[in-house]
């Protein structure tokens, strides 16, 4: 399962500005997903939903390219020992709960993240068997954050 979320991340990574690329795109597609998501980003303040100029915004940028370096780190850490990589995701759900975070929003993301990666590989190559192990491997991930979320609220 791993194995095929790392050879497909790799088809990912061979897109120029693949950070800048596929963060646009896991983001129009969350926000396409759940408009009413778009109030929770700082980033998005200081536009209306959908506008063009929010995507070519440098708060837009940091923040989707931040994303998308996360989810590469998140790749490369996948293997036997993964205690380290699950005290990141246990940190990352706490700074999400802040935010507002609530479970039903990792679903959103889960599905734009598994769209965009269909968008990003091509549906040649993005197979049911690739589709379900990152389906697989993001539920682990989420469930971990969230985990982690629900240790800031003890």
């Amino acid at each position: 399962m791993a194995a095929k979320v790392i050879e497909s991340w790799k088809i990912v990574k061979e897109i120029d500005n693949y950070e800048e690329v596929a963060g646009e795109l896991l983001f129009r597609r969350i926000f396409e997903i759940a408009p009413q998501v778009h109030g929770m980003f700082r980033f998005t303040r200081d536009f209306e939903p959908g506008s063009e100029e929010l995507y070519q915004s440098e708060r837009f940028l940091q923040h989707s390219t931040g994303v998308i370096k996360t989810v590469d780190t998140a790749v490369s850490m996948l293997g036997p020992d993964l205690d380290p990589l699950i005290d990141i995701l246990h940190d990352l759900g706490k700074k999400h709960a802040q935010y507002g975070a609530l479970p039903a929003h990792y679903a959103v993301v889960g599905r734009a993240l598994i769209d965009t990666l269909s968008g990003a590989i091509g549906e040649e190559k993005f197979t049911n068997e690739v589709k379900v192990a990152w389906a697989r491997i993001y539920d682990i991930l989420s469930s971990t954050m969230i985990e982690g979320a629900e240790e800031a609220y003890w």
